[in-house]
C-alpha cells in the first residue's frame, strides 16, 4: 500500500529521535565507565578537601550518577553541554565549540561540496565513455587515490609544497595579522591557509562519489528502457541527462548524505597534518587531555549530524524513487 509523504516524514523523524535518545545515553555512560577517573584529572595533586569540594560541585560530580544523567539530558535540550576539563578549564563546552564548528565547516563544507559536484561530474563522463581510454584513465585514478590513505597524500603533498614553496602557507588556521584585514583580505588569507588540507581532503572523497556514480551509471545504461530511448531517436548526451542521470542518482544521494553528515567531524588526521583548527583537531585535544565533556560534545554533533543528514536522503529517495512509497 502506498503512503503519503507527510505519514513518512513524521515516521522516519520518530525514527531519528529515537536514535538521538539511545544516542545521548550511550554517550553519558561511555565516559563515565573509561579507565581513568575524572577527579582525578580536575583536582590538582595536594589540594585541600575545601578546593576539592569546590571543584566537583563545580564540574556537578558531588551528584548521582542519575542526577547527573537528568542533567545532562536537560542541558543537551537547553544548548548546554557542560564545562571543559583541558582543552579550555573551566569554559563552556558551547563556547569551545563555537570556535572550532566554523573552521570545519569551512574546510570541510565547501571541500565536500566540490568533491560531490566534481566526483559526479567524472564519474558520469567515465560511465559514458565506458572501455575507452578516458574511462581507463580515469578508473585507475578513482582506485589509487580511493585506496590511498589520506594522511599519506597529506604528508607527501605538505612535503613537497614547503619544499617548492616555502613561502606558501602550508600549516594553520589563518595568518597573525587576519583580524586586522579587510573583508576582502580575510577571505584570500583564508582560501590561502584552507587550500591544501583542502586539496589533500577531497581527493579521496571525489574518487569515491566517481566510482559510485560509474558504476550506478553503468548499471543504468544498460537497462533495457535505455536501449527503447535511443531506438525511439533520441541523442545520446539527451538520453543520458534526461533519462540515466536521475536514476543513476539514487545511490549517489545516500553516499552524499553520509558525507555531509561527516562533514561536522572534520579529518582528524587532515587537520593535525596541516595544524588547522577544526573540530578533528579539537577531538585529539580533547582525548589526549582527557576532556570528557568535550569529548562527548563532539561526538554528539557528529552522530547527530548523520542521522539528520541521512533523514534528508531518505525525504528526498521519497521522491526520487517511487519504490520507496510502497
Amino acid at each position: 500500500m502506498a503512503q503519503n509523504f507527510s505519514r513518512y516524514f513524521f515516521k522516519r523523524l520518530l525514527y531519528v529521535l529515537i536514535t538521538i535518545y539511545f544516542i545521548l545515553t550511550f554517550n553519558f555512560f561511555l565516559f563515565r565507565v573509561m579507565p581513568a577517573d575524572v577527579e582525578d584529572i580536575l583536582i590538582p595533586k595536594g589540594a585541600d578537601e575545601a578546593t576539592k569540594e569546590a571543584l566537583r560541585e563545580y564540574y556537578g560530580l558531588d551528584r548521582s550518577y542519575l542526577e547527573q544523567y537528568v542533567d545532562y539530558l536537560g542541558g543537551f535540550l537547553h544548548g548546554e553541554l557542560g564545562k571543559s576539563i583541558s582543552v579550555r578549564v573551566g569554559a563552556e563546552v558551547t563556547e569551545v565549540l563555537a570556535v572550532y564548528v566554523p573552521n570545519t565547516l569551512l574546510l570541510v563544507g565547501f571541500g565536500t561540496i566540490l568533491a560531490v559536484f566534481v566526483g559526479v561530474v567524472l564519474g558520469r563522463e567515465t560511465a559514458w565513455r565506458r572501455g575507452k581510454l578516458a574511462d581507463r584513465i580515469g578508473s585507475s585514478f578513482f582506485i589509487v587515490f580511493y585506496c590511498m590513505p589520506t594522511f599519506l597524500f597529506a604528508l607527501v603533498m605538505l612535503m613537497l609544497v614547503t619544499h617548492y614553496f616555502p613561502s606558501w602557507p602550508a600549516r594553520g588556521t589563518f595568518s597573525d595579522d587576519y583580524y586586522d584585514l579587510d573583508l576582502f583580505g580575510k577571505i584570500i588569507d583564508r582560501i590561502q591557509y584552507m587550500l591544501l588540507p583542502m586539496f589533500a581532503l577531497v581527493i579521496e572523497t571525489i574518487a569515491a562519489f566517481s566510482i559510485v556514480t560509474r558504476s550506478s551509471l553503468i548499471d543504468v545504461l544498460t537497462e533495457d528502457y535505455m536501449v527503447t530511448a535511443v531506438a525511439k531517436g533520441l541523442r545520446g548526451r539527451q538520453v543520458l541527462r534526461a533519462h540515466a542521470m536521475p536514476n543513476a542518482m539514487l545511490p549517489v544521494v545516500t553516499t552524499v548524505a553520509i558525507n555531509v553528515g561527516w562533514v561536522l567531524s572534520g579529518s582528524i588526521m587532515i587537520e593535525i597534518i596541516f595544524s588547522y583548527q577544526g573540530l578533528g583537531y579539537l577531538t585529539w585535544d580533547a582525548v589526549w587531555g582527557q576532556d570528557y565533556p568535550v569529548m562527548q560534545a563532539v561526538f554528539m554533533l557528529e552522530t547527530v549530524a548523520v542521522l539528520f543528514a541521512n533523514f534528508i536522503a531518505d525525504m528526498m529517495l521519497f521522491k526520487l524513487d517511487p519504490r520507496v512509497k510502497v
